[in-house]
């Protein structure tokens, strides 16, 4: 899991070539002028997806995985507290949904970490990082205007 700021040079990082041209698209794009839904960068390979939510009590999220995509979370408006943690191949996938590339996991994973993503934003989750998003910060829920830009793992390998 890599968490950042499109606010700060992340150029020279390291890096994959891919990251950095989605990063530039989050931070070039004017993004509050986009249209809830899916939005095509490079067809299935890279497609962003613009959604407004609103967080939850942490009780009523649930961890996730994905394996062929990996997900960079970006925040445009808001806040939203995220939990996260390796996937150590200990905890099992207690709801599989294959043609979706969505795999849930038990409400109660051990040693869960948690950032406070704020606009501006961005938490990359790659397939290994079990990660629980839209968790509202102090319980409190509230609007989040964000996007999740999916990135084929064929392109990052």
């Amino acid at each position: 899991m890599i968490f950042g700021s499109v606010n700060v040079n992340y150029k020279g990082l390291g890096y994959a070539p891919v990251l950095e041209r989605v990063l530039d698209w989050l931070k070039d794009t004017d993004l509050k002028s986009l249209e809830i839904g899916r939005h095509d960068i490079d067809g299935d390979n890279i497609f962003a997806l613009v959604q407004e939510v609103t967080t939850k009590k942490f009780e009523d999220t649930r961890p996730e995985a994905h394996k062929q995509y990996l997900d960079v979370q970006f925040v445009i408006e808001g806040q939203e507290k995220m939990g996260f943690l390796p996937d150590r191949q200990t905890e099992p996938v207690v709801e599989a949904h294959d043609d979706k590339d969505l795999y849930f996991y038990k409400q109660d994973l051990a040693d869960e970490g948690y950032i406070i993503a704020q606009a501006g934003s961005y938490a990359i989750f790659f397939p290994e990082d079990i990660h629980r998003p839209c968790c509202a910060v102090n319980e409190e829920p509230s609007k989040v205007l964000k996007v999740v830009v999916k990135v084929a793992m064929k392109l990052v390998d």
